[in-house]
């Protein structure tokens, strides 16, 4: 099992910040949120199947399965990378569907562990 890369601390306060301005959660939450989001980041960049679950604009729950495992990511990419439309959102690889989704950070619930 490969080592998790280094946690980028920017990030981790990006996502509190994004998440205390947008639903107004306590900086404690939002922090741990953070925390979670960067971490699957980094589980999924190194190659690991990470399930997850977000809040879906129409306020449904959306269980995931993705990843931003490198090989997987490369033969999915059409011209400069991701789609536009998930500019400043969390975008991943779906395995269910074989397709780039992405959801909006501050509506992120957590991982899924087995």
């Amino acid at each position: 099992m490969k080592k998790i890369a280094t946690i980028s601390t920017n990030e981790i306060a990006r996502y509190t910040a994004k998440n205390v301005v947008m639903n107004n959660v306590d900086m404690l939450t939002a922090t741990s949120k953070g925390i979670q989001l960067e971490t699957m980041k980094k589980r999924m960049m190194r190659g690991e199947c990470v399930r997850f679950a977000y809040l879906k604009l129409n306020g449904e729950v959306r269980i995931a399965v993705g990843t931003l495992q490198p090989q997987a990511v490369a033969s999915n990419v059409n011209g400069n990378g991701i789609p536009k439309r998930y500019y400043g959102m969390f975008a991943y690889l779906d395995l269910e569907k074989m397709a780039w989704r992405g959801f909006k950070e501050e509506r992120f619930i957590g991982t899924i562990e087995n």
